[in-house]
């Protein structure tokens, strides 16, 4: 047990640089085919959900849930109902009345069903796994990344792509933001301060700056501004973050120009959704999405391959995790999703006072507002990073709840209160 729960956090941590590297030198990772079973190709993000759903069953043969904590029991169970929802009314709906092969619809679903790993890495991983584990894993991911992100910037001599106004690194997939966001909260807030930290944090800053999305900007702002309520007072950390973005801010102006100027421009526009024709772009199509969800509010991607009523012209989906959810997936999958993470940000508010607990909350603020504007949970590329901040909430909760000694009976009356 001990060994599969080191391969799941293990191959999270491959995974998810690799995979948000795009298809660069070092991405290209995604469609790269490992294996062959038959007719049936085997694709990196099948051997982490293999992974998953191993720990899944040895969570089950050896009773390690349901959790004698209510609050958590029902995040784990509303997962499985989701994933229930996919497996046995999606799929068989599919293969019935759309006549889809089976395997073809697995491929659909694939990164959606990647919400098990919730429930692997709460029931398995974090009882073999300290959380310092996970978070020094997925930091290690986040840093090698922002490494190859800027050290690829400065290879090709400054040089990357302007897309309507705004600059990014050549091919880098723009929810990169969403690990170098993990990066940041984890290196300022989690850990004690050392100077080294402080290092991390500004390679997460220049990764940010870098992949330059405006929804990482808004979001990077919304998580500070709760990370600084669910902390409840001013100290250095405080000062350690002016210093990053201060030291990160100084060197783009002066040693990047064309880097400062998308920036600047992102910044300046960044609560515009008139600003430019990309911004313009994404409120029609979240439009469209909610009408094609209007009309069809049981329907599925997976069924229609279809996002809008009408044809539009460069066929992807709507940038906005809440559209694009119940355009894609319907008001079922939806609801259960949308539960799952308030109640996940429900405990980890009241347990804000916990240093892990409150830095959580702070990410999955940071991955939330940057998914309404840009990418969403059903993407391979960030597939790891929910799942991950959810299990720790889920865990630490029950760690603190242990630790006050608290019975079952008692625990029951205190998640009442959710």
């Amino acid at each position: 047990m001990r060994f599969v729960a080191i391969a799941i956090a293990v191959s999270l941590a491959v995974y998810t640089p690799l995979a948000m590297a795009g298809h660069s030198s070092l991405g290209g990772f995604l469609g790269t085919q490992l294996a062959s079973a038959g007719s049936v190709s085997i694709y990196p993000f099948d051997i982490v959900l293999g992974l998953a759903l191993l720990g899944l069953l040895a969570s089950i043969a050896f009773a390690f849930w349901p959790d004698p904590v209510p609050a958590n029991q029902l995040v784990v169970w509303l997962c499985i109902a989701y994933l229930g929802y996919q497996l046995f009314v999606v799929l068989p709906a599919a293969v019935l009345l759309y006549d889809m092969r089976p395997i073809d619809v697995l491929r659909d679903q694939e990164a959606r069903l990647g919400l098990i790993l919730v429930v692997a890495i709460y029931t398995v991983v974090l009882r073999y796994c300290r959380p310092a584990l996970m978070v020094t894993l997925m930091d290690i991911a986040a840093a090698a990344l922002a490494l190859w992100v800027i050290n690829h910037y400065l290879a090709t001599g400054g040089r990357g792509t302007v897309d309507m106004g705004r600059f990014s690194v050549r091919e880098i997939w723009g929810g990169a933001t969403l690990l170098f966001g993990w990066l940041f909260f984890t290196s300022l807030f989690y850990w004690p301060v050392r100077w080294w930290r402080g290092v991390l944090a500004i390679l997460a800053v220049g990764g940010i700056v870098l992949a330059n999305h405006r929804s990482g900007f808004v979001a990077l702002l919304a998580a500070l501004t709760v990370q600084m309520i669910a902390t409840g007072h001013l100290t250095r950390r405080v000062v350690l973050t002016v210093a990053v973005i201060a030291f990160v801010g100084a060197g783009v102006y002066y040693g990047a120009p064309s880097v400062r100027a998308s920036a600047a421009y992102s910044l300046r526009t960044m609560f515009s959704s008139s600003s430019d024709a990309n911004a313009q772009d994404r409120v029609v199509r979240s439009r469209l999405g909610f009408d094609y969800f209007v009309e069809h509010p049981l329907g599925d991607y997976v069924w229609t391959h279809r996002y809008y009523l009408v044809n539009v012209e460069s066929q992807f989906p709507p940038h906005n995790f809440v559209v694009q959810l119940l355009s894609t997936q319907g008001i079922v999958a939806s609801l259960l999703l949308f539960a799952v993470m308030g109640v996940t940000c429900l405990i980890a508010w009241r347990n804000r006072t916990d240093q892990l607990s409150a830095v959580m909350l702070a990410y999955l603020t940071f991955y939330l507002v940057f998914c309404l504007f840009n990418t969403t949970i059903d993407q391979f590329e960030n597939i790891a990073l929910f799942p991950v901040a959810v299990a720790l909430i889920l865990h630490q909760n029950r760690t603190l709840q242990e630790a006050a000694g608290m019975a079952p009976a008692q625990l029951g009356a205190v998640d009442a209160s959710l």
